[in-house]
């Protein structure tokens, strides 16, 4: 089988090499494969001009959170404390 892949290089500063290895550290892949899925993720928001806000993104995350709280609190009690539960499950399930 041919690898059709393209080899590239590129200079990174002390600190981006810094997180690069760190990134592929704790994910227990290559450097390579780190970057691979940063330019999947990160190239159609850079096309798009899009960029993504941090700070904004976990406040919204946050007041929908809070949105959230209220109205079970509110209407379904009794439900609230198996909310932990599910929500342990479906990180374990979908996000480990």
């Amino acid at each position: 089988m041919i690898d059709k892949s393209k080899v590239i290089s590129l200079r990174l500063t002390e600190q981006e090499t810094a997180a690069l290895d760190s990134a592929a550290r704790s994910l227990g892949t290559t450097r390579a494969e780190v970057i691979r899925t940063a330019l999947r993720i990160g190239v159609p928001f850079a096309v798009a001009s899009h960029g993504i806000n941090a700070p904004r993104l976990v406040m919204c995350l946050e007041r929908m959170q809070a949105a959230l709280d209220v109205i079970v609190h509110r209407e379904h009690a009794d439900a609230a404390p198996q909310l932990n539960t599910i929500a342990e499950q479906r990180m374990a399930e979908f996000h480990a």
